[in-house]
């Protein structure tokens, strides 16, 4: 008579079993890889949201000041405008305007004098100086020189501040037989900044146009 032997077949063998954790590893790795480039994504969008919103609250009361000007400077590119121990000579980068803040009878006074100027260093900053009726006499009341505003500017050659006149015409005091007269027909600044919020990140661009509506 032959025995009989029966087998059990049930299980896995170490193969097997070496192939299912080979194949859960790869499947492991990829959604690793994948949860990690949403991560990367989200907080990339996250830092470039937030910078936007600082370089809009920074330019703020720029906008602000260059849309009240009752006059902007008129001997660009003097330096005497343009105060040589902060901020580079020429027009470009450097814009001076007069903000009117008349009282009850008096025209000329209350005022603020304000510059804004871009550095070599990429330091968006300001000057100003504020007028104020006292005695009868207008008096410097408050005074202060290269407050930051913006770091991290990198315009380069792109102009911080251009001019314009009221058909559209660009004011151009550097080209060929231009003088500096007509800045006084300037009724619209544009300003242009380029921001770089992280270093190798994509730049921030802003571009407005603003209407002096005081110089008229």
């Amino acid at each position: 008579m032959r025995a009989r032997v029966n087998r059990n077949e049930d299980g896995v063998t170490i193969v097997e079993l070496g192939v299912v954790v080979m194949l859960m590893g790869i499947v492991a790795a990829m959604l690793a890889s994948f949860l990690w480039s949403v991560m990367g994504v989200s907080t990339r969008a996250t830092s470039h949201s937030e910078a936007q919103k600082a370089l809009v609250l920074a330019l703020r009361p720029v906008t602000q000041n260059i849309r009240g000007t009752a006059t902007i400077a008129t001997t660009y590119p003097s330096t005497s405008t343009c105060p040589t121990g902060s901020y580079p000579t020429g027009y470009t980068n450097c814009l001076s305007v007069t903000v009117m803040r008349p009282a009850a009878g008096q025209l000329t006074c209350r005022r603020s004098v304000v510059i804004y100027g871009l550095k070599s260093d990429g330091i968006l900053r300001e000057d100003r100086t504020d007028y104020a009726l006292v005695g009868g006499t207008c008096t410097v009341t408050r005074t202060y020189s290269g407050r930051p505003l913006l770091r991290n500017v990198v315009n380069g050659s792109q102009p911080l501040f251009r001019y314009f006149d009221r058909f559209g015409n660009e004011i151009n005091p550097a080209a060929g037989g231009q003088t500096t007269v007509p800045f006084v027909s300037t009724v619209t600044v544009r300003v242009t900044l380029n921001a770089e919020y992280r270093k190798n990140a994509p730049l921030l661009s802003y571009t407005s146009d603003l209407a002096l509506r005081n110089n008229r």
